[in-house]
This record gives structure tokens, sequence and C-alpha cells, in this order.
């Protein structure tokens, strides 16, 4: 049974995978019939993912997955060098043998998700791994915060990578994890650094082409009667 809650992750989680590119449309029929809820709990759904910057809401022209413009993707990823500069270096001073142990694991989890070609597990693990740094570094608002950025950032890649769908590179965090093992606060910042730098370095200075999607494979629903 599908409710605000679950609705919204099953998009947030498609949007931050690139299973829903930029520009995508997003009907409230549509959507509504797939998960087998009314429209105006739909509506109510895309509000909220709106009020986050992951959704445009046009009137008369319905929902569509937010675009970001250049200017909004340099905001995007100057936010995440200044919030993941202090995450990171607040993971340092945090972290326990557990915490580094579960973060080997995702990494592992990425890398094998890269090896088997399976990129939107891959995307999603990557942006995972930034995500449990910060929760090491335990300041809860700037997770939440790095959260939403995660998703905007995924975003960009999707609309300005020119390669498509892209993922962290593998060594950058090996990089980053080493250094959180060994408390390295003033280390690990600038590697952070130039981690986000290297992400956005690789963003061309145009929209590439976008692909078709078939909103029901994209979310892995089959349409349902809605209520």
């Amino acid at each position: 049974m599908w409710n605000d809650q679950s609705i919204s992750d099953c998009l947030i989680r498609a949007l931050g995978e690139q299973q829903l590119p930029p520009g995508t449309r997003l009907p409230e029929h549509q959507l509504a019939g797939l998960f087998g809820v009314s429209r105006e709990t739909v509506r109510r759904v895309l509000l909220r993912l709106g009020e986050k910057k992951y959704v445009e809401l046009r009137r008369n022209a319905g929902a569509r997955v937010y675009a970001p413009e250049p200017p909004d993707v340099a905001d995007i990823f100057h936010a995440r060098r200044t919030v993941e500069a202090e995450t990171a270096r607040l993971a340092c001073t945090r972290a326990v043998p557990a915490d580094v142990l579960s973060l080997r694991e995702t990494l592992a989890q990425e890398h094998a998700a890269l090896a088997a070609g399976d990129a939107p597990r891959a995307i999603r693990l990557s942006g995972e791994f930034h995500l449990s740094v910060a929760r090491v570094g335990g300041n809860t608002l700037l997770t939440a915060f790095l959260a939403e950025l995660i998703v905007q950032s995924s975003l960009a890649l999707a609309l300005y990578g020119r390669s498509a769908p892209d993922t962290c590179r593998e060594q950058d965090h090996a990089g980053l994890l080493r250094a959180l093992e060994r408390g390295d606060e003033e280390g690990v910042v600038p590697l952070m650094d130039a981690h986000l730098r290297g992400i956005e370095a690789r963003l061309g200075p145009r929209p590439a082409r976008q692909r078709k999607v078939d909103l029901g494979a994209a979310l892995g629903l089959s349409p349902l009667a809605a209520d």
C-alpha cells in the first residue's frame, strides 16, 4: 500500500539513480495509475518534491523533473564542497572501526556494481558513500542538506555529463576512506574538495540529449487502478 512517504522515496530513488532524467514529464494521472493512489496524493508528493527542487511545477503544464541551469549547477557543487568539507572533517574526529568497515563495504558494493555494469546501483551507492561519511560526522542538519544536494547534483550529471550515466571515481573514494581511517582532519578536506571539483569538471557546457523514459519502467512499477 503506497502512501505519501513511500511514493516520495520511490521517486527520489529514481531521480538519484538517474532513471528519471531532467525534463521528464511527471503526469499526475499516470503516476496515480502506477502507484494505485488518487491524483490528490500524487499532487501532494510532487509539491513536496518541488520544494526540494527535485521537480519543477509549471502552471498549466504539469510537473517535470528539475533541469538545473548552469548557474544552478555551480551553486549546487559550491554548496556540496562547503558542506562536505565539514562533514568529512567531522567524520575524521568521530569514526570508529565499525564505521570504517561499513564504508569499506559500501565502497566494495559500488565497485561490484560498476564491474557488473549496473549503473543505477553504482550511482546510488556512490551517493550513499558520501551520505555515510556525513552520518559518521554526526551533524544531522548537514547530513539532511547533503542528501538533497546529492540528488540535485545527480540530476546535473544526468543533464550535463559528457558520458551518461556518471559516477564518482573509484580511487577518489578509496583515498577518502584511507584519510578517514587515519583520522586525518587536515588531509581529508582538500581530498574531498578535489574530488567534488573533479566531478564538476566532467560536466559539459550544454545539456546532453535526453532519452525518452517509460515512467513505469523507470520506477519499477506496472499500472494499477487509482483510488
